[in-house]
């Protein structure tokens, strides 16, 4: 298998290299991958995705003492164009969506939820004719084609993320403009930056993260706040060695509910790292991965205060991700292996935006991929692993814990370790055209 080919599997499968994680946390998500190519051509990536779970309690694990289980099948696809309009000019043009039927049966909080998820669109248009440069203008818009109003036991369809990867099911329009460019440093090394500011529109849920009764189900109208982002990265391949690195900053403007501002977002950075080398011959390519998101302190709605104030200790979680997966070349187009990832989430967290509550815990997963390339233009590729998660244990009644609305220390539940174990397996094909 040419190293091309090689490398191009590992960017196929390296989606599921590590766990999903909420989108507010990461904002990397795994998507059908496709293949950017420097003459017109279109690609189309789809995969089918199931997920199956069970563990000491459900989701949340306050709502039912009751032994949990849920499961999830989610089918992403995506539609890639890409080309030259005219000379030193590459336009490349993107569409992402999907459709999800998530369930969880755990007694006392079943419910189930079947709908396409929200429509993504994106263009880039990259200007080539700068030696030594090359600036690029983006933008993106999020189509709310998904569901965010959830009556009744649909809600309970909403799993934590870290077992499942779809946890929310839609949002408003975001438009996203982003600007920035590509410095070759040398033929093997290219340097990038940018910036992006998202406008992210209103949109209604079922209830109010605000409410006395945080069972109460009343039409609720949340207007998120806009997100600013700064982006750089540095890239590598030359021989058997291909690296990246990124790293990002987001600031983030006021998320208003019913017309009162209700908490404004820390700073979040972000940064990730993938490393690849190829062996000589069948031994194929080894891919590491990792991840590392924090967020600072909220400004959050204190009772009845005029303005937000700025939490008294850090609520938000931070995020670790480790990932590596193998793969053998069996013979010239077949290469199978295995994969593994670890996360640690060391800290009980909340997303008023999509109303999770993601507690503190530890995650691991280990399986197996296998890439198939019937000819240089269409590919199919499967993938199975075994997940692990341990929560942290939660303080006991009348004991106390913090609340990020009441920005105050609050009666506490009681929630023991809670351990789960999971499947997912995948199967998906990419096709150039």
């Amino acid at each position: 298998m040419r190293l091309g080919m090689k490398r191009l599997s590992a960017a196929l499968l390296g989606t599921f290299a590590m766990s999903a994680a909420s989108a507010a946390d990461m904002p990397i998500k795994a998507t059908p991958a496709a293949v950017v190519s420097q003459n017109w051509e279109a690609t189309f990536a789809s995969e089918v995705r199931y997920y199956a779970w069970k563990g000491d309690r459900g989701t949340p694990p306050t709502g039912s003492t009751a032994p949990g289980s849920g499961s999830q099948l989610y089918v992403p696809y995506a539609l890639q164009i890409a080309g030259t309009p005219a000379n030193d000019w590459k336009l490349v043009l993107l569409g992402r969506g999907g459709w999800v039927r998530s369930k969880q049966t755990t007694p006392g909080l079943a419910g189930e939820v079947e709908t396409i998820t929200d429509t993504v669109a994106q263009a880039t248009l990259t200007y080539l004719g700068i030696a030594g440069l090359q600036p690029f203008v983006a933008i993106s818009v999020n189509a709310p084609t998904g569901k965010s109003v959830l009556f009744g036991t649909q809600a309970n369809a909403r799993m934590d993320p870290d077992l499942v990867e779809i946890g929310s099911f839609g949002e408003g329009w975001n438009i996203g403009p982003t600007v920035g460019f590509n410095l070759p440093v040398t033929a093997s090394l290219m340097l990038t930056g940018s910036v992006g500011y998202t406008w992210r529109g209103r949109f209604d849920r079922e209830r109010s993260s605000a409410e006395i009764n945080p069972a109460a189900q009343s039409l609720t109208s949340l207007d998120p706040g806009d997100v600013l982002t700064g982006t750089a990265a540095v890239a590598y391949q030359g021989g058997p060695w291909a690296w990246s690195v990124t790293g990002s900053v987001s600031e983030e403007t006021e998320t208003v509910e019913n017309g009162v501002d209700l908490y404004r977002a820390g700073r979040r950075y972000l940064a990730a790292a993938t490393l690849s080398y190829t062996w000589p011959a069948q031994w194929g390519q080894t891919t590491w991965t990792g991840a590392y998101a924090h967020s600072n302190r909220n400004e959050v709605k204190f009772l009845n205060a005029a303005a937000l104030i700025t939490e008294a200790f850090n609520t938000n979680s931070d995020l670790y991700r480790v990932g590596v997966q193998h793969l053998f070349i069996v013979a010239e187009n077949f290469a199978v292996g295995p994969t593994g990832s670890y996360l640690h989430r060391n800290n009980n967290s909340y997303n008023a935006v999509t109303l999770q509550f993601v507690p503190a815990k530890e995650r691991w997963s280990a399986g197996g991929l296998a890439r198939y390339a019937v000819n240089d233009r269409l590919t199919f590729n499967v993938r199975a692993e075994h997940v692990w998660v341990d929560e942290d244990e939660r303080l006991a009644p009348g004991g106390q814990q913090f609340s990020v609305l009441a920005n105050a220390f609050v009666a506490g539940s009681a929630v023991p370790v809670v351990s789960s174990t999971g499947w997912m397996v995948a199967a998906g094909a990419n096709a150039r055209f």
